[in-house]
């Protein structure tokens, strides 16, 4: 069961890689006009380069752990991934986005980039371990 988990760990890690290197951009607007790019494409698609999203709902079957950390690790992916769609889907229909919109031209810092891989992993790890 170590095992496993520790090679879970490792393929989440490349997995969060993934999302980082093909999920690119300076600034906010930058980043969903990449996200907006494959979304407009095929939304199929788009939910496929999400590969965390999946790879959490199969360690969670894999590993028989249905607990509150290994849920919310699932949820997160879930939220994180409407609350970018949304976003997506209210800037390109050119509808109000007074929340966000002093936002769109900040820089991204790199830190930022990564604080997926730093957070589901993490999270992964007291879950599972």
């Amino acid at each position: 069961m170590e095992e496993s988990v520790a090679l879970y760990l490792v393929m989440l890690i490349f997995l969060e890689f993934f999302e980082i290197l093909w999920q690119k951009g300076n600034t906010f607007k930058e980043y969903l006009a990449n996200l907006f790019y494959f979304y407009r494409k095929n939304m199929l698609f788009f939910l496929l380069l999400h590969p965390t999203l999946f790879f959490s709902f199969f360690a969670q079957i894999s590993l028989n752990n249905y607990g509150f950390l290994a849920s919310s690790l699932s949820l997160i992916k879930i939220i994180d991934l409407c609350t970018k769609i949304y976003i997506m889907d209210k800037l390109y229909k050119k509808q109000n986005l007074v929340f966000i919109s002093e936002t769109l031209d900040t820089q991204i810092s790199p830190l930022l980039k990564s604080a997926g891989l730093i957070i589901y992993v993490t999270l992964f790890f007291f879950a599972y371990a």
